[in-house]
C-alpha cells in the first residue's frame, strides 16, 4: 500500500512516545524560512542524554512519519525474536526493536571507512564508534556488521524478522533482487520480512526521469518475484511492478496519499512471508 496522509491515532501515539521520525525536542529543528531542518549532529553533541529519543541522530524523509510505527504494527515484534534490520544506519527502529526486548542485528556497508556515502552538513555517517555510543546512551546491545547483506556471513534461517525501510530504491534492480534472496534465506520458516520502498513523482511512470539523486523507482514485483516470499500485506494495485499496479488508481488517490514535502516521493509499505514448509 501507499502511506496516507491521515495516521492511525495509534500511530500518533507511536510517535510522541519515541520521538518519531526527528527525535523529541523536534531534535533540534532549525526553520529555515519554511523549512524544517534536522540537526543529528546537536544530539551527539550530548549524547549522554536519553531526552532526545532514538530518532533523533538520522536525518528522516517526510514518509517516515508513516513508516515507523507502520512497521513496528507490522512487524509484530516480541521479546526473544532475532531481528535483521537491512541499511539500519543510525536510524532509531533498531534501538526501539532492541527496547522491546529483541536481539537485534544491523547489516549496513557504509559503517566501512572505505565505503562512499551521501553527506552534508550536520549529516552524521555511520560509523562503529558513534553506533555504540548511542547504543550505550539508550542501554541497548544493537550489533553493526559494515557489510553489505550479501557478505555478512549470517546464519541462514535464523532471524524472525527481517526489517528493511527505504534501501531497495537505492540499488540497481539486480541488487535489490539478490538482497531480497538473501533475506529470505535468513528467515526462519514462518518468519517476516517487512519492507518500505520510496516511489518517486518525478520517475517514471509519473515523470519522465529514470533515476534521481536517490536512485530508482524499483520494480518491486520483479525483486521479490523469485525469493520464495509471500505477499500478506499491501495492496498490488500500489505496489510498483506487481500485475495489478494500476497507475490510474495512484494518480487519482494522490490527495489522500501521504507526500514528503521537501521532494516529491511516496512510500510503499508490505510484508513478506516466509512459508513454514
Amino acid at each position: 500500500m501507499l502511506a496516507r496522509k491521515e495516521l492511525p491515532p495509534e500511530f500518533v501515539e507511536w510517535n510522541k512516545q519515541w520521538g518519531a521520525p526527528y527525535g523529541h525536542r523536534s531534535a533540534r529543528l532549525i526553520e529555515e524560512g519554511k523549512r524544517p531542518v534536522q540537526r543529528p549532529a546537536q544530539a551527539v553533541a550530548d549524547p549522554a542524554n536519553p531526552d532526545y529519543g532514538p530518532f533523533a541522530f538520522q536525518h528522516a524523509s517526510g514518509t517516515r512519519v508513516h513508516e515507523y510505527p507502520w512497521m513496528f504494527a507490522a512487524a509484530g515484534l516480541e521479546p526473544g525474536m532475532r531481528v535483521l534490520d537491512v541499511g539500519g544506519g543510525l536510524s532509531g527502529q533498531q534501538f526501539v526493536a532492541a527496547k522491546a526486548g529483541c536481539e537485534v542485528v544491523n547489516v549496513d556497508p557504509s559503517a566501512r571507512d572505505d565505503y562512499n556515502v551521501w553527506t552534508d552538513p550536520g549529516y552524521l555517517p555511520l560509523s562503529p564508534e558513534l553506533h555504540q555510543r548511542i547504543n550505550d546512551t539508550f542501554d541497548t546491545d544493537v550489533r553493526l556488521i559494515a557489510e553489505r547483506i550479501q557478505d555478512a556471513d549470517l546464519e541462514p534461517e535464523s532471524f524472525d524478522r527481517v526489517l528493511c525501510l527505504s534501501v531497495l530504491e537505492h540499488l540497481d534492480p539486480a541488487e535489490a533482487k539478490e538482497v531480497i534472496e538473501v533475506c529470505a534465506r535468513l528467515l526462519r520458516p514462518g518468519g517476516l520480512m517487512v519492507l518500505t520502498v520510496d516511489l518517486f513523482l518525478d520517475l517514471k511512470p509519473f515523470g519522465v526521469l529514470e533515476e534521481n539523486m536517490w536512485g530508482i523507482n524499483q520494480d518491486v514485483g520483479a525483486a521479490i518475484a523469485d525469493s520464495g516470499l509471500v505477499l500478506e500485506t499491501g495492496d498490488p494495485r500500489e505496489l510498483l511492478g506487481f500485475p495489478e499496479f494500476d497507475l490510474d488508481h495512484v494518480v487519482a488517490s494522490l490527495p489522500e496519499i501521504l507526500i514528503a514535502p521537501l521532494y516529491p516521493v511516496m512510500s510503499q509499505s508490505l510484508t513478506l512471508r516466509k512459508p513454514q514448509t
